[in-house]
């Protein structure tokens, strides 16, 4: 049901972090890549997708990840947008744009 949103918010994390949607779905573990999906997962969980669903749509798109590293990258998001005024702008204009 949320797919949709999923795929929204995988779209707008990339690009922020300059990268190709598809290496969010790899092994890759560049800095960029990296905080590109910790991202993505922030997002679906202030948006109420429970982390069994993240999991579920990351494995659809061929990345299969443990709930505990989703779980990880939403608290690293965290952090950084309570120290990170831009950061915190980035995500709000996304959570605008992909829910309204």
């Amino acid at each position: 049901m949320k797919y949709k949103l999923f795929n929204e918010f995988a779209k707008e994390s990339t690009e922020i972090f300059g990268v190709e949607e598809g290496d969010i779905f790899t092994k890759n573990k560049s800095r960029e890549v990296v905080d590109s999906r910790y991202l993505l997962y922030y997002l679906c969980k202030i948006n109420n997708i429970q982390l069994i669903y993240i999991q579920n749509y990351m494995k659809k798109r061929g990345y299969d990840i443990p709930k505990s590293t989703i779980h990880y990258g939403i608290k690293e998001v965290a952090k950084k947008i309570e120290n990170d005024k831009d950061y915190r702008i980035h995500v709000k204009r996304i959570v605008q744009k992909c829910i309204h």
